[in-house]
C-alpha cells in the first residue's frame, strides 16, 4: 500500500510539473508587452485579431515542416504572436492614436530597442525589439495608426530570427508583420 502511494504520488508530480511547463504564463516573458485594455475599441466596424499561443504554434510548426521548413524554425522558438487591428474611425481615432504613442513612450524609457519609426501627419508606425542579454531577440512588437484607415498592435513573444519574420506574417496574413523585414 505504502508503495502504491509513492507510485501515485510520482504520477501525481510529473503529470504536475508536464502541465507546468506546457501552460507557462506568457506574461512573464521578457518580450511580452501588455497593450492595457483594448476592448472599448473592438465596437468599431473593422476588427482582427489573431492570437497563436504556443500549444498552436508548436502544431502550426509541425505542419509547416514538410512544406516550409523555415517557417518551421520561425514557429518552434515561439511563445506568443498575438495581433489587433482596429479601424479608425471618427470615434476611435485620438484615443487609438493616444494609445499607440503611450506605448511608443513606454517601450522608449525601458530596455526595449526601436529598430523602426515612421512618423507623418497621419501616420505613425514603430517597431520594437527586445534583446537577451544583447545577443538573441525574445520580443517584437509592432504599433500603428494610420487617420482614417487603421491601428495595429503586435507582440510576438520567444525566440525571433529577424530576417525570416516577415515570411511569417505573409504566411499567416498577420497585418504589419509581411514588412518588418524589409524596413528592419
Amino acid at each position: 500500500m505504502k508503495n502504491l502511494k509513492i507510485v501515485f504520488t510520482l504520477i501525481f508530480f510529473v503529470f504536475a510539473v508536464q502541465s507546468f511547463s506546457q501552460t507557462g504564463d506568457v506574461t512573464k516573458e521578457p518580450g511580452y508587452v501588455d497593450f492595457g485594455d483594448l476592448t472599448a475599441f473592438e465596437k468599431s466596424t473593422g476588427v482582427t485579431e489573431v492570437i497563436l499561443e504556443e500549444e498552436l504554434l508548436s502544431v502550426l510548426a509541425s505542419i509547416s515542416d514538410e512544406k516550409d521548413p523555415n517557417i518551421m524554425s520561425i514557429l518552434s522558438g515561439l511563445k506568443l504572436v498575438r495581433a489587433t487591428v482596429f479601424e479608425v474611425s471618427d470615434e476611435n481615432k485620438g484615443e487609438l492614436e493616444r494609445r499607440v504613442n503611450d506605448i511608443d513612450s513606454r517601450l522608449s524609457n525601458s530596455d526595449w530597442k526601436r529598430i523602426v519609426r515612421t512618423r507623418s501627419e497621419s501616420e505613425i508606425a514603430n517597431v520594437y525589439i527586445k534583446l537577451e542579454n544583447n545577443k538573441k531577440i525574445v520580443g517584437l512588437v509592432v504599433t500603428s495608426f494610420e487617420s482614417g484607415n487603421e491601428a495595429a498592435f503586435v507582440n510576438i513573444v520567444g525566440k525571433i530570427d529577424l530576417a525570416t519574420i516577415g515570411k511569417l506574417g505573409k504566411k499567416f496574413n498577420i497585418p504589419t508583420l509581411d514588412n518588418v523585414e524589409s524596413e528592419k
